[in-house]
C-alpha cells in the first residue's frame, strides 16, 4: 500500500494527475511548503503564547509588578502573531504550484475555513484585547489605590485573549489534521 497519501510533502508530489506550475520535485517547492508550515506554526504558536501570558496576567495579584508580563505585553505589534496572516497566501501558492487537482478536494478548503475562523477571532477579539492589556500595563505604576483602577477591565481583556487563543489553537489543530489526513 503506498504511503504517499499520508505524508504532507509527498502528497503534493503525486505524478500524472495534473500538470503543475513547476516541478514539485525541486527543492524550491519543498521550501514553499516549509514556509507555509512555518508561518502557521509561528503565527498560531505566538497566539498560544499570548494566551498563556494572558492567563498568567489574569491570575496575578499585582500584574504591574511582574517584569515578565511587562516585557511580553510592552506596547507594540506582535509581529510573530501577524505571521499567521501569511499562512493562506503561502498555502494558495503551494496549491497553485503543486497538484492543482487538490483544489477540488475538501482538505484545502477545510484548512482555509479554519484559518478564516482563526483570523476572525484574532483580529476581532484577541488583538484588540491585547492592546487593552498593553495599555493598562504601561499606564502609571501602582499608586497604592485599591482596588487598582481598571483592574476588572484588564482581567476581562486577559480572559478574552485566553479564550480566543484557545479557540485559535483548536482551529490550528483542525487545519493540521485536515492537511495531513487530506480527506477526499
Amino acid at each position: 500500500m503506498p504511503t504517499d497519501h499520508c505524508h504532507l510533502f509527498r502528497s503534493y508530489r503525486r505524478k500524472g494527475r495534473v500538470e503543475s506550475a513547476f516541478d514539485v520535485t525541486r527543492p524550491s517547492y519543498d521550501l514553499l511548503v516549509g514556509l507555509h508550515a512555518l508561518s502557521a506554526v509561528v503565527g498560531f504558536g505566538a497566539v498560544g503564547v499570548s494566551g498563556t501570558y494572558a492567563a498568567r496576567a489574569r491570575a496575578a495579584a499585582e500584574p504591574r509588578q511582574d517584569p515578565g508580563l511587562q516585557r511580553y505585553f510592552h506596547p507594540s505589534t506582535n509581529w510573530a502573531e501577524r505571521s499567521l496572516l501569511l499562512t493562506p497566501v503561502l498555502g494558495a501558492m503551494v496549491l497553485w504550484a503543486g497538484d492543482r487537482s487538490a483544489a477540488s478536494q475538501p482538505w484545502p478548503w477545510i484548512g482555509l475555513g479554519c484559518w478564516v475562523l482563526a483570523a476572525a477571532i484574532a483580529t476581532g477579539r484577541c488583538w484588540p484585547a491585547e492592546r487593552k492589556i498593553q495599555t493598562w500595563l504601561a499606564a502609571a505604576p501602582d499608586c497604592g489605590e485599591r482596588p487598582l483602577p481598571g483592574l476588572v477591565e484588564f482581567r476581562d481583556a486577559c480572559g478574552v485573549v485566553q479564550r480566543g487563543a484557545s479557540a485559535i489553537s483548536l482551529c490550528f489543530l483542525a487545519a493540521v489534521v485536515a492537511m495531513i489526513w487530506q480527506p477526499r
